[in-house]
């Protein structure tokens, strides 16, 4: 009788002991994306280009200089980065990094504006990385002048609206080509639900990822106040959907956490 109430005793005490413990802290995580245009002055069709960047950011607490940011690009150019508008014939296309896009652009002499970083959901994150599946396994081929049908052909703002579920290729039209074209493909994305309150502040990432040693203009999105704080509006078509990545995507680069930002890489 002895033995079984010491037994008792040490488990209420065990009991206590675990109650005590410090509790572990979850790890959180968020996802960002960053829509850039490039242009020349005066106009020139083959500098102009639109590209994203894709942040997943985990860690915990306010402080975000320890979280670890995992970035993906989606900068689908020619492979040769000569960018030929009028060529009526696909080719060959790579998806190149942000910083080979954006040191591309500043050798061509063009003008570079960005567009967030606007926190996203997780699943346009994960539609981001099937998109880039489907370029690195050689799926997707570069034309300037894409046609409308055939989606195994794209140019630079296609492969980004790819990401959008509920838009077909002709939400986003030619008629608008750098800054302008990266506008409206981050308008699109927030009134379709994509983007989470794009007013919000996210400017520690470009900090955290080297930006500032580049010459970035910071542009600015229209918020339709039918679509502010309301999500996709009802009258979208069904959403569509995309098959899961059937290739494991590597992230352009890895930030660890305490790294508050990356070299220029030029």
């Amino acid at each position: 009788m002895a033995g079984r109430f010491q037994f008792v005793v040490a488990g209420v005490f065990a009991c206590l002991n675990l109650l005590c413990l410090p509790a572990v802290s979850q790890a959180e995580t968020y996802y960002f994306m960053t829509v850039f245009g490039s242009e020349c002055h005066p106009p020139k069709p083959q500098c102009a280009h639109s590209f994203a960047t894709i942040v997943k950011a985990t860690g915990q607490g306010s402080d975000y200089s320890q979280y670890e940011l995992e970035v993906h690009s989606i900068s689908w150019l020619p492979e040769t980065m000569d960018i030929k508008v009028w060529r009526m014939t696909p080719e060959p296309g790579d998806n190149f990094g942000l910083f080979e896009t954006l040191d591309w652009a500043i050798e061509v002499g063009a003008d570079i504006r960005q567009y967030g970083p606007f926190q996203i959901t997780c699943d346009t994150y994960r539609r981001a990385l099937h998109r880039i599946s489907i370029m690195d396994q050689d799926l997707l081929q570069y034309q300037a002048v894409d046609p409308v049908l055939r989606t195994e052909i794209s140019n630079c703002i296609h492969a980004i609206s790819g990401i959008d579920p509920y838009d077909p290729r002709t939400r986003y039209p030619l008629i608008r080509i750098g800054h302008s074209a990266s506008e409206h493909i981050a308008e699109v994305f927030h009134q379709n639900g994509l983007i989470i309150n794009p007013e919000a502040n996210h400017h520690w990432l470009d900090h955290r990822m080297g930006l500032q040693c580049y010459p970035i203009e910071h542009g600015e999105i229209e918020v339709p106040l039918i679509a502010a704080g309301f999500g996709r509006p009802g009258n979208r078509r069904q959403e569509i959907l995309f098959p899961e990545a059937s290739k494991p995507v590597r992230p352009d680069f890895v930030i660890p956490p305490g790294i508050r930002n990356v070299p220029r890489r030029r």
